[in-house]
C-alpha cells in the first residue's frame, strides 16, 4: 500500500513497515559527502523566489565539492534530470519511478539525496516555474517568454500553481530539517533510542515523499509546456485534485519532522554542552577527545592546512599545544593578520620548538546562520592563511558556538586565541596579546608563561620594535642610534627634522623613524604641499605604525592582566599610548647597548636639540644617548 493513500503511517502496519524496509534497502552510502545546506539555499533562491535567476543555482553549485565521488556535481545533476525525464515519460506508476530514483542515489546520505533531487528539479523546471511565478506580479516580463513555448494564459492554472508552490515550499522545508538532523554530532553525543528510531523513520518517509513530489512537480510542469490551451483546461481539475491530495499529507509529515528533529536537536544541545563542560575541566591522556568534541561535525576530517589545502586529521594534533583563533568570518584587520603571521612564524623560535603547536582558525558569524557571501569570504581567506582552519565551520554545532561565546567569553568585536595544552586543558583563555608581543617565544602560551616572560622582560627599543619591521629591528641590533618619533603636528615635525638634519651634517650618525597611527588631515597636507615634509606621511608607513600600536595595546592589556609585574614597562607603554591618544608629539631616543630609553614630548625635544653645541663634545666618550641624557637631565620628562 502506498503511504500517500492514508493520512499517516504506523510502524505497526505491515504494509508501512514493508515500504520503509524497501526504502532503507535502497540506502547504501559509501562515504560521499557534499555541502547540502549550501545547495539547498541555491534551490530555495530559484524555486521559492519570483525574483531569482536559475543561473544563481550554478553559481552556488560551482563552489560545492562532491567528496568521494568520481563524478562532478554537474554530472550527477544531469544524470538525475535525465532519469526524471525518462521516468515521467514512462508508463509505470509513480511509486515505481520513485523507488528507481532512490536506488540511483543510494550511495549518498539522506540529506544529500533530498537536496540533489531538488537541485535536479530546479535546473530542469526552474525557468518555466519562475515565469509562472512572475506572471501574476509582472505580466510584461513573463509574457516576453510565454509566446515561445508556454501557454499564453496562465490564469487557468491558478489552482495548480498555488498547489505546486505549496508542494515545493514544503519539500524545501522538510529538506532543511533532514539536513539539520543529519548534521547532528551523533558520534560525540548519543540520542535516546526511541527518539533516534522515530526520527530516522520519519526521515526515510520524508525522503520518499520528496522524491515522489519532485516527480509529480516535474511531470505537471513539463506537461504544461507540451499542452495547448484547450488540453490544459481539460486536465486542470484532475491535476488540482492530485496535488490537493498530496500536499496536505506532505505538510503533516513536515510538521511531525520539525517537531521530532527539534526535539533531537535540543537533546543533543543539552548533552553536548554538558559534555564540553565536563571534559574541558579536567586533564586527559591527550587532547584528541576535547578537540573532537569541539569540532563535532559530520565531516570525518574537519580541518585543513590553509597554505597547502591538505586535509588534516585531528589525530595529527596529538601531543601538541593547540591555539584556537576565534573571530568573525571577516577575520581581522590586515595589520593584525600580518602581525600575528610574523610573530607566530619566527623562524628562530620555530626551529627551537619544532611543530609543537598549531593555530586553528574557527570563524563564527554574528548569528548561527551562514550566508552564501560569508561562505565565499571564508573560502577566499582560508586559502592563504599560515595556519589550520575548520574546513566547513558552518557545520559546527550551535552548542559548541554557545560554549565558545559563554565559557570562553567570546565577543564578536574582540577576536581571541584560546590555548589548549597537550592534555586538552585550557591554559590561557586569550593568548592573543602574548602572541602579538612575543610570538613563538611565548610557547606554550599559558598564563604561567605570560607571568614568567614579564618578570624577565626589560624595556628597550629592541623589545618595542620587535615584530614591527625587520629592517628597524636590524638597525637596533646593529647598535645604531635611533630617534623614534610621532605626532600629528606637521609644523613641529618640520622643526624637529630640520634640527636633525643640522646634527647629521655635523657628522653624527643615527636613524630617524616616524611612527604615526593617524593620517594627517587633508588641510595639513595642503599647507605643506610645497614642502619636503609632506613625504614624511607615506601611506606605506601606516601598516608599520599600526603594528607598533597593536603591540603597545597588547602590552598594556597583558601587564594589567598579570598583576604586580612589569610596572616600569607599563609606565612607558602608557605614556606612549597617551601621547598618541592626545595627538601629542613625542620622541624616543636609544640604541641596543644603552640601558636607558630617553622619552621627550612637544617642545622638550626642540629645546634639547637646540642645546646640541653643549652636549656634542661628549658624544665620542659617552655615546649619543648618554650625552643627550647627561646634558639635558634637568629638562627630561622622565627617561628610563
Amino acid at each position: 500500500m502506498d503511504l500517500d493513500e492514508k493520512d499517516g503511517f504506523s510502524l505497526e502496519s505491515s504494509e508501512d513497515d514493508f515500504l520503509i524496509r524497501k526504502i532503507v534497502l535502497t540506502h547504501d552510502p559509501d562515504g560521499r559527502y557534499l555541502d547540502s545546506e549550501l545547495l539547498l539555499q541555491a534551490v530555495e533562491n530559484v524555486m521559492c523566489s519570483a525574483a531569482a535567476d536559475v543561473s544563481d543555482l550554478y553559481n552556488d553549485g560551482a563552489i560545492v565539492e562532491v567528496v568521494g565521488s568520481e563524478e562532478s556535481l554537474e554530472q550527477i545533476i544531469y544524470k538525475i534530470s535525465c532519469e526524471m525525464l525518462l521516468k515521467c515519460s514512462a508508463e509505470s506508476d509513480l511509486h515505481t519511478k520513485t523507488m528507481v530514483l532512490l536506488h540511483m542515489l543510494g550511495k549518498f546520505t539522506w540529506d544529500a539525496k533530498v537536496v540533489l533531487i531538488l537541485v535536479a528539479l530546479a535546473t530542469s523546471c526552474g525557468e518555466c516555474w519562475l515565469i509562472k511565478q512572475m506572471y501574476p506580479y509582472n505580466y510584461f516580463a513573463a509574457s516576453a517568454r510565454l509566446h515561445e513555448q508556454y501557454p499564453s494564459d496562465l490564469n487557468i492554472l491558478r489552482i495548480q500553481l498555488k498547489a505546486l508552490r505549496m508542494l515545493v515550499n514544503t519539500m524545501v522545508e522538510i529538506a532543511k530539517y533532514v539536513i539539520k538532523f543529519e548534521n547532528l554530532p551523533m558520534k560525540e553525543v548519543h540520542l535516546d533510542n526511541e527518539a533516534m528510531a522515530l526520527t530516522k523513520t520519519q526521515i526515510y518517509i520524508a525522503t520518499y515523499r520528496i522524491f515522489k513530489g519532485s516527480l509529480e512537480f516535474y511531470a505537471q510542469t513539463t506537461d504544461y509546456i507540451a499542452m495547448n490551451q484547450e488540453k490544459i483546461s481539460q486536465t486542470t481539475t484532475i491535476a488540482a485534485w492530485g496535488l490537493s491530495y498530496m500536499v496536505p499529507r506532505l505538510r503533516r509529515l513536515c510538521n511531525d519532522i520539525i517537531k521530532q528533529v527539534d526535539l533531537c536537536h535540543d537533546q543533543i544541545e543539552t548533552k553536548l554542552y554538558k559534555n564540553l563542560l565536563d571534559i574541558s575541566g579536567k586533564p586527559h591522556r591527550d587532547n584528541r577527545e576535547v578537540i573532537q568534541m569541539l569540532f563535532a561535525v559530520k565531516d570525518e576530517i574537519p580541518l585543513k592546512d590553509c597554505s597547502s589545502q591538505a586535509q588534516v586529521n585531528i589525530s595529527e594534533l596529538e601531543k601538541k599545544v593547540v591555539i584556537i583563533l576565534v573571530s568573525t568570518p571577516e577575520l581581522l584587520p590586515i595589520d593584525q593578520i600580518q602581525l600575528l603571521e610574523q610573530r607566530t612564524h619566527n623562524q628562530h623560535y620555530r626551529k627551537k620548538i619544532g611543530r609543537s603547536y598549531e593555530i586553528i582558525w574557527v570563524p563564527i558569524p554574528t548569528s548561527n546562520t551562514w550566508t552564501s557571501f560569508q561562505k565565499r569570504s571564508f573560502n577566499f581567506l582560508s586559502n592563504s592563511l599560515p595556519c589550520l582552519c575548520i574546513r566547513k565551520p558552518w557545520l559546527l554545532n550551535s552548542a559548541v558556538l554557545n560554549f565558545i561565546r559563554q565559557e570562553w567569553n567570546y565577543k564578536k568585536q574582540h577576536p581571541l586565541m584560546v590555548a589548549l595544552d597537550w592534555q586538552g586543558m585550557v591554559s590561557n583563555y586569550n593568548a592573543m596579546d602574548m602572541v602579538c608581543i612575543w610570538g613563538a617565544k611565548a610557547f606554550p602560551f599559558s598564563t604561567l608563561k605570560e607571568k614568567e616572560l614579564w618578570k624577565e622582560q626589560n624595556w628597550s627599543l629592541k623589545f618595542l620594535l620587535d615584530g614591527v619591521d625587520p629592517l628597524l629591528l636590524k638597525w637596533v641590533e646593529e647598535g645604531r642610534n635611533i630617534f623614534l618619533y610621532g605626532g600629528d603636528d606637521l609644523y613641529w615635525t618640520g622643526a624637529f627634522t630640520s634640527r636633525m638634519d643640522e646634527i647629521r651634517n655635523a657628522g653624527l650618525n643615527f636613524e630617524v623613524i616616524n611612527i604615526d597611527k593617524k593620517r594627517p588631515s587633508e588641510s595639513a597636507f595642503n599647507n605643506l604641499a610645497s614642502t619636503d615634509q609632506a613625504n614624511l606621511y607615506d601611506p606605506q608607513k601606516l601598516t608599520q605604525s599600526n603594528k607598533l600600536w597593536l603591540r603597545l595595546e597588547s602590552m598594556k592589556r597583558s601587564i594589567l592582566r598579570v598583576e604586580n609585574t612589569a610596572t616600569k614597562i607599563l609606565k612607558e607603554v602608557s605614556w606612549l599610548l597617551e601621547m598618541n591618544e592626545n595627538s601629542k608629539s613625542w620622541v624616543l631616543i636609544g640604541n641596543e647597548i644603552s640601558e636607558d630609553v630617553i622619552k621627550l614630548q612637544e617642545m622638550e625635544i626642540i629645546e634639547c636639540l637646540d642645546r646640541f653645541p653643549v652636549w656634542k663634545e661628549n658624544v665620542g666618550n659617552m655615546g649619543l644617548v648618554m650625552a643627550i641624557k647627561t646634558a639635558n637631565k634637568p629638562h627630561l620628562s622622565g627617561g628610563s
